[in-house]
């Protein structure tokens, strides 16, 4: 029997694939939530137990990367910050390389749907938050810096995946992301770590 948390991740992943796929059928269309929905096989209040609204179902690959984060974050635990923080990069940098197509219909679709930035926006502030409350774990307790670094990380991983999907996937993700980090690395030395290739491993 699934745990709750595998539940979890099936229902929002049948809703992501079924907002893309009425997304793509539909255009110029939109689906409703109604819709959405019922593509996954659930109700529309199961549904908004998930988002707020129904563009959020386009980036529920971020949202289900925070397990895939958190993980590798738990397997550096002690490591300095900008180790920690480049594993948990590259793993989920290698997870969306194994299998780019459903990242990239995700990012077709977003591009033409006019409230997918407001609800990327959200995705990507929680992200923030979360790298932020990473940091702030080696820090002394300097607020604004480690919300600025947080930024800086996320402004690197938002560039890397823009790229990454311009050119569909051609040049894997893991090596831009790597290329990014590298240039924060002077960010992070008075953090304990750097978060290039010196920390890869």
């Amino acid at each position: 029997m699934p745990t709750r948390a595998e539940h979890r991740r099936a229902t929002l992943r049948r809703l992501g694939d079924a907002a893309v796929d009425l997304y793509e059928s539909m255009a110029p269309a939109e689906p409703t939530v109604d819709h959405i929905a019922s593509e996954a096989g659930v109700s529309r209040r199961t549904a908004f137990r998930y988002i707020e609204s129904k563009e959020e179902l386009l980036f529920t690959h971020p949202v289900l990367w925070f397990e895939i984060f958190d993980a590798a974050i738990a397997e550096r635990a002690d490591a300095p910050i900008g180790d920690r923080l480049r594993h948990a990069s590259d793993a989920i940098s290698r997870v969306i390389d194994a299998d780019p197509e459903p990242v990239l219909r995700s990012f077709r679709v977003s591009r033409g749907v006019p409230g997918a930035a407001a609800s990327y926006a959200v995705v990507n502030h929680r992200w923030i938050d979360r790298v932020e409350a990473e940091i702030a774990r080696d820090s002394e307790g300097d607020r604004f810096r480690d919300r600025v670094l947080a930024a800086a990380v996320m402004g690197v991983i938002d560039a890397a995946l823009e790229e990454w999907a311009g050119d569909e996937g051609a040049t894997p993700l893991v090596d831009l992301v790597d290329r990014g980090l590298r240039l924060l690395s002077p960010l992070f030395a008075d953090a304990g770590g750097q978060v290039g290739d010196a920390a890869r491993g």
